[in-house]
């Protein structure tokens, strides 16, 4: 009996492009997790720098980010002042453009948002006026 060797070659070319798309799907997910949980790592940390700030406006936005964002795009960093209270988001998404059209790949790419929220307590003049209230009192009772 001949053996037909034409039948592995036609499994290896449907297969091989599919496992190796597979691959680079998975690889542009983990640069979307990195990615979404570095920035939202970022946008608390500079809501926290911004709200303890005298100017409510930081201004080390590119030297906090750096170029830990590999993969995917830098951010663009957008930040607001509600009274006592500081709202950093950041918008950036993956680079997905390595697989062309091909079946898997979104046709919209992977963008991803986050936000850091953080309040300006003025713990310090808190801390004070109840050590003073306490030296008051304590003066008092004397």
């Amino acid at each position: 009996m001949r053996k037909l060797k034409g039948y592995m070659t036609l499994e290896a070319s449907l297969i091989v492009p599919m496992v190796i798309c597979v691959f680079v799907i998975i690889i542009s997910f983990a640069y979307y997790l990195y990615g979404r949980c570095i920035l939202s790592q970022d946008a608390y940390i500079l809501a926290f720098r911004t709200s303890i700030a005298d100017s409510k406006e930081y201004l080390k936005v590119d030297e906090k980010l750096g170029n830990k964002y590999f993969g995917s795009t830098k951010p663009v960093i957008k930040t607001e002042v509600n009274g006592n209270e500081v709202i950093v988001r950041g918008y950036a998404n993956v680079r997905t453009r390595a697989m062309g059209n091909f079946f898997l790949k979104p046709k919209t790419g992977w963008d991803y948002m986050a936000a850091g929220r953080a309040k300006d307590l003025d713990c310090i003049r808190h801390i004070r006026k109840i050590k003073r209230y306490k030296d008051l009192g304590e003066g008092l009772l004397e």
